[in-house]
């Protein structure tokens, strides 16, 4: 029998769970029901999603990292494989915002009776935001602001929607709603979200168009108003920095100390203590303590991996110091010190550079200009400019070396083989003994966790190199140092040890086009000598021009090279001592050589501008006494000459016109008087002669006979055959003498063999099409199954909301194929196919030699099935990404 008690127990559990039952249900709007919903929405999923999203946040911050050369932003939301490393939180926060929504969203009388719901769809375009996905972001941020109108929701909506038109990059709209929310909030009360971040919401966007200027107010408002310790820390940084632009020293030094005493992360608060160096005023104190200072961080092992900052900062305290050579010396070591950090290995190479050629040391310039080039984005301020810059200065060391080089192996030619042999076993003695100190800084590199010139003692730099190191800076081997340089290494980058390399001046197909020169040139080799190294005699003898032929071939190189040297130095340089070294070398050394007259003309110019009129005027008799029909002794005589010559090429360009409009009126005669008078006044203009020519013979064959216009084009054709209207003019003679028979032999077209056929594939090139992400392993050395499962795991942490399907299958029999997917596009198998990559967790105890990963349209999985050749495909998507970028 029941007791009296258990009695009541039990009816109360029934009613309870009665009543817990009804509540679930979102098919009634009551009381309890909007209760119920509110509450268990809010804490039971909302609050774990949001939670998730701000985990997520606080990872992604410890990991992004921040370009010092640049004004930072406050929120700096990394690359996109940054973001990926969160799909975690971010695909938790969205699972739960859509369980929110779906299991307890309560929409009566046209309004939503459940609060969580409207912050829930907003969880979800802040997790997508934080993602990169700002297409979905945007789409949703959109919905909220729209759907939410009547609630303060929608600002807050509406700042974090203009915040993702900033990051897509779509600043005039970005722009009108930043401008919006900032007049409400003058007038209404903002919520506190907006109120907090807006200012350095639209800070960052500012800064982002350059405009430090506006930045400054939005950044002090948002440091009054937002209580985030990190975004407050990095709001003074950047405030600092812009300080530091406007040249407003005292308070960018008082902010960077503000910074420092935060306690900032460790790479925050040595930038900013390098900043407070920096920012010194050379005028209203010594240095000396500064310096004290940075060295004492040199010292400090903790800044191993920033020795090339703190070169660099130690480097503009010279400058201000007025102490050049001093910070030429930081600045080489700056360069040279760089472990990881690129951005200031070039800020530190472009600003060498530039010091290096106001100089007029140009080869080593370029080196440091070459090195930045390469680094540089295309959008960098006056990349153009630089670029231009570095590729006259490659254009410079490409000659230089040919007549140095060309010099040497002439003056070992003319030794007695004795001689010549002694020299030779020097240069193989210097190169074991280069080898040998090689493998020392090798084996040091080893000892020292593979991260060379991190030794505070390493003080090498690029102008103090050893004999194997680059030519230009040995003079004992600038000869043969090119020759055995580009054979053995190829290129290097702007580092110690032969790293000032990686140039356009001598790159991988100049390389080898002036090195195969050399050698059909001066030396016939043959393919025995392909075997030689730099420790064999012969391997040197192989260069050496033994004979008339092959000595006359190098001297013609040289004389090239002169005449290029003396252009470049005083036309693209404007150096012209140099170019008058060049010029003056080219016409002592080679007396008959074919720009002789340009090389005077040139001197001439020289010394008129050295204001030297003596020997201006020696130049000018020689030039109109022993070449008076040319152009340059015509302008000596009437420096008005080329004005005139213009005027007469507008004279003929004006008669060719009225001869065009006649031939179009059919009055072929005054066609054919036309071009007889151009004969008499215009027989040297090669442009327009071979028009009139044309207009000509079409009207000899209108009026006489088939044969006079075959004999017209015909002449035309061989008089002028590099004119464009030459081929017009082949193309009628062949259909003429084939439909008259006139038997004349009239050459076929020749296809155009200048450009090389582009390879044909069998693929097709989709962009918006379903990909697979496939994974090409070999099956000797990579067993599958557990790759599977790593791959498995690695989609459950990180794309748990794509729903990806592994599968696997035998290639080959050396081969296993795992394909991952379905991805809706090209994009996004993209955004899988980075993030895989770089999880150790998935190929860390794999040889990377052993796997190969692409992404694949489900169209061309099929036809590299049945083929299975991976360096095919490999080639199509270089080439097909090459033509997209």
């Amino acid at each position: 029998m029941t007791k009296p008690g258990n009695a009541y127990l039990l009816l109360f559990t029934v009613v309870f769970s009665t009543m817990m039952i009804t509540a679930c249900s979102v098919k009634k709007n009551t009381r309890t029901r909007r209760a119920y919903h509110n509450v268990t929405s809010h804490y039971n999923v909302y609050w774990n999603g949001n939670e998730s999203l701000k985990t997520g946040v606080t990872e992604l911050r410890k990991i992004v990292v921040d370009d010092y050369s640049k004004v930072l932003l406050v929120n700096n939301l990394g690359r996109k494989s940054d973001a990926q490393k969160q799909n975690t939180h971010n695909d938790r926060a969205i699972q739960k915002a859509s369980i929110t929504v779906q299991r307890h969203s309560m929409f009566f009388g046209g309004k939503e009776r459940v609060k969580w719901i409207k912050d829930s769809y907003l969880l979800m375009a802040k997790a997508h935001f934080y993602k990169q996905d700002y297409t979905s972001a945007r789409r949703t941020f959109d919905f909220v602001n729209k759907q939410y109108s009547d609630s303060e929701i929608s600002f807050t909506a509406q700042m974090w929607l203009a915040m993702t038109y900033v990051q897509l990059k779509q600043v005039e709209k970005a722009e009108p709603i930043f401008q919006l929310l900032l007049a409400k909030s003058k007038e209404m009360d903002m919520p506190a979200e907006v109120r907090r971040n807006l200012p350095f919401a639209y800070a960052d966007f500012l800064i982002k168009t350059e405009k430090y200027d506006k930045a400054i107010s939005y950044l002090k408002q948002g440091l009054l108003d937002n209580n985030d310790r990190f975004l407050k820390t990095r709001a003074m940084f950047v405030l600092a920095q812009i300080y530091k632009k406007q040249n407003d020293l005292p308070r960018a030094l008082e902010l960077y100390k503000q910074v420092i005493k935060r306690n900032p992360p460790y790479e925050m608060a040595f930038e900013a203590r390098i900043n407070l160096a920096t920012a010194y005023d050379a005028s209203l104190g010594d240095s000396k303590q500064i310096v004290k200072v940075l060295n004492k961080m040199l010292r400090d092992e903790k800044n191993k991996d920033y020795k090339d900052k703190i070169y660099f900062a130690l480097a503009e305290i010279a400058l201000k110091d007025g102490d050049e050579p001093l910070a030429i010396d930081f600045l080489k070591k700056s360069v040279a010190s760089t472990v990881q950090d690129k951005n200031q290995q070039t800020t530190s190479a472009l600003k060498l550079a530039a010091i290096l050629f106001e100089n007029n040391e140009y080869v080593v310039s370029q080196a440091y200009y070459d090195t930045a080039v390469r680094a540089l984005p295309k959008d960098y301020p006056g990349y153009d400019s630089i670029k231009n810059k570095s590729e006259v200065l490659s254009g410079l060391v490409i000659n230089l070396t040919t007549v140095q080089l060309q010099d040497s192996l002439l003056r070992l030619a003319n030794l007695d083989s004795t001689e010549r042999n002694k020299i030779i076993g020097k240069m193989v003695a210097g190169y074991i003994e280069s080898e040998r100190k090689q493998a020392e800084e090798a084996a040091n590199d080893l000892r020292n966790n593979n991260l060379p010139m991190n030794d505070a003692g390493n003080t090498r730099q690029p102008g103090s190199m050893p004999s194997t190191d680059w030519y230009f800076y040995n003079p004992n081997t600038l000869g043969f140092g090119f020759t055995e340089f580009a054979k053995k290494w190829g290129r290097r980058k702007l580092e110690d040890n032969w790293r000032v390399s990686d140039k356009q001046s001598i790159s991988a197909s100049e390389n080898e086009g002036f090195l195969a020169n050399t050698k059909n040139e001066t030396t016939g080799t043959d393919s025995a000598s392909v075997a030689l190294t730099p420790r064999d005699p012969a391997y040197y003898l192989q260069d050496i021009p033994l004979t008339d032929e092959k000595q006359q071939a190098s001297l013609e190189s040289i004389m090239e090279s002169l005449n290029n040297l003396g252009y470049i130095y005083k036309e693209q340089l404007g150096d012209y001592p140099r170019s008058k070294e060049a010029y003056l070398s080219l016409n002592e050394r080679f007396p008959e050589n074919k720009y002789r007259l340009q090389a005077m003309y040139a001197l001439y110019k020289i010394y008129t501008e050295e204001n030297n009129p003596e020997k201006a005027g020696l130049y000018k008799s020689e030039i109109i006494g022993n070449y008076p029909d040319s152009d340059y002794a015509m302008v000596l005589i009437d420096p008005e000459y080329f004005i005139k010559k213009a005027a007469q090429q507008n004279e003929s360009t004006e008669f060719y016109g009225q001869t065009l409009e006649a031939y179009h009126a059919e009055e072929f005669y005054r066609v054919m008087l036309n071009a007889d008078r151009a004969r008499k006044l215009y027989a040297n203009d090669t442009m327009l002669m071979p028009r009139f020519e044309f207009l000509r013979a079409i009207a000899a064959g209108r009026l006489q006979t088939i044969d006079s216009l075959a004999t017209g084009l015909d002449n035309l054709t061989k008089k002028f055959p590099k004119s464009p209207v030459t081929a017009k003019a082949l193309d009628i003679l062949r259909n003429v003498n084939k439909e008259y028979d006139l038997k004349m032999d009239i050459p076929e077209p020749v296809g155009d063999i200048s450009k090389p056929k582009e390879e044909e594939f069998p693929f097709t090139f989709e962009t918006e099409s379903a990909h697979l992400v496939m994974i090409i392993t070999s099956g000797k050395s990579v067993r599958t199954d557990p790759l599977k499962v790593r791959i498995s795991d690695f989609n459950e942490r990180s794309y748990s909301l794509n729903k990806l399907t592994i599968k696997s299958l035998v290639l080959d029999n050396d081969r296993s194929l795992i394909t991952i997917g379905n991805f809706d596009n090209l994009e996004s198998a993209d955004d899988y196919y980075n993030a895989i990559l770089s999880s150790d967790y998935v190929f860390g105890s794999i040889n990377r030699n052993d796997v190969k990963v692409y992404p694949i349209s489900l169209t061309n999985y099929p036809v590299f099935y049945r083929n299975k050749d991976t360096e095919q495909y490999n080639r199509f998507l270089e080439m097909n990404r090459q033509k997209t970028e």
